[in-house]
């Protein structure tokens, strides 16, 4: 899963491996056999930067989704095996409006409008270790492209137990990093000099987490990231407002749910 932690960005994942044929895969202990979907809700905290660059921390309320498995009667299915191999899952994110009214710091500068991000992650596990990446494309407050690329070490000592760690990389074409770093001539000042961003690595940092899995239905999800602004997002006029470091703390609860066709 690639948890969309970063500045004021609200995630639902949905997360599963897909396949076709006439039979499934190998279920889950927990989930249903036979036609039906397997999912997870949930809802967590996060207490992250309120904008971009920024160095005031906000806590927001964030969904969880988590498909687990979906088992047509034709047969097709999507999920419900191993964790192991290749994966594909579509990548939904969503990041807040920023306006200068709840940040008096960015007085001058444009309002940017909620955005809406829709795209396809994908990974790939080994044993303890994983790999994975999402692309995404931005409807409303900016119409850019954003990735992510991350690896982790992944420990199970029990049933009941994950921990994960590793580093992250976020990257984005110009159009979303002029969106959040970008200053116009119209909107610059004594403080915010006309500024124009080139697209590419954004970001670099470390994240890790861990889920208990409580009994068969109830889990409960941590999380924390440091995430460090680089090239012209780190040079920003708006970022010199805040940090080049960007925190990130989330603690959350999902049940699962199965239900046969």
């Amino acid at each position: 899963m690639l948890p969309l932690r970063i500045l004021g960005t609200i995630a639902v994942t949905l997360s599963a491996s897909t396949a076709f044929g006439a039979s499934a895969q190998a279920q889950d202990a927990a989930s249903q056999s036979g036609p039906g979907i397997s999912f997870e809700l949930g809802a967590a905290g996060r207490l992250s930067p309120s904008y971009f660059g920024s160095s005031d921390m906000v806590l927001s309320p964030v969904p969880l989704i988590r498909l687990k498995r979906l088992e047509l009667p034709n047969g097709f299915v999507i999920g419900g095996g191993s964790d192991q191999g290749f994966s594909l899952s579509p990548s939904f994110g969503v990041v807040g409006k920023r306006s200068a009214k709840d940040s008096p710091e960015l007085a001058g500068l444009n309002t940017i409008d909620t955005a809406y991000e829709f795209g396809l992650a994908a990974k790939y596990r080994a044993g303890q270790f994983r790999v994975q990446g999402a692309l995404r494309r931005g409807f409303g407050g900016h119409e850019g492209i954003r990735g992510e690329l991350g690896a982790d070490y992944i420990v199970q000592p029990d049933d009941k137990w994950t921990v994960y760690g590793g580093p992250r990389l976020d990257f984005a074409d110009s159009t979303f990093a002029n969106t959040y770093f970008g200053v116009t001539p119209a909107e610059a000042s004594p403080r915010f000099a006309a500024t124009t961003v080139g697209g590419g690595l954004i970001s670099a940092g470390l994240e890790g987490g861990l889920r208990y899995q409580m009994d068969e239905y109830w889990a409960i999800e941590a999380g924390a990231s440091w995430d460090r602004l680089v090239g012209d997002a780190a040079d920003s006029p708006i970022t010199a407002q805040g940090s080049k470091n960007q925190y990130s703390v989330e603690f959350g609860i999902l049940r699962r749910f199965d239900i046969g066709f």
